[in-house]
């Protein structure tokens, strides 16, 4: 039963997240749309530029792999506390797994950002 309820939460949250981070991306968009209209440049100039790729959507691995680093380490010093406090270590263990495959995304977000802004730059 509350590993039902657990599954339920975390089901909200991620739903829940998806839909303010596509909300906040119109937001954004919009936003910018304004401030070019406001510049002078017109509705149809800003359709024509989008369709040329000329405004390209950059992801921003950097920032997402600082979230994922820190969130690790977070993982990693729950586990030492679980480890030394409650002395479960099957518990620990897993929280030391996530820690690894934490800092190893991370480390891949990380190495995947300087690789693409190399090659935009080129």
């Amino acid at each position: 039963m509350t590993s039902l309820i657990i599954a339920c939460i975390i089901s909200v949250t991620a739903i829940t997240a998806l839909f303010f981070a596509w909300y906040f991306y119109l937001q954004a968009r919009n936003k910018e749309r304004m401030e070019l209209i406001d510049r002078g440049e017109k509705l149809e100039d800003i359709f024509r530029l989008q369709k040329q790729n000329r405004f390209k959507f950059i992801f921003p691995w950097l920032k997402v792999s600082v979230v994922i680093l820190g969130m690790s380490v977070s993982f990693l010093l729950i586990g030492i506390y679980i480890f030394f406090q409650a002395d479960d270590s099957d518990k620990a263990k897993g929280f030391f797994i996530t820690f690894i495959i934490g800092i190893c995304l991370g480390i891949s977000c990380m190495i995947n950002h300087f690789i693409s802004r190399k090659n935009t730059r080129k």
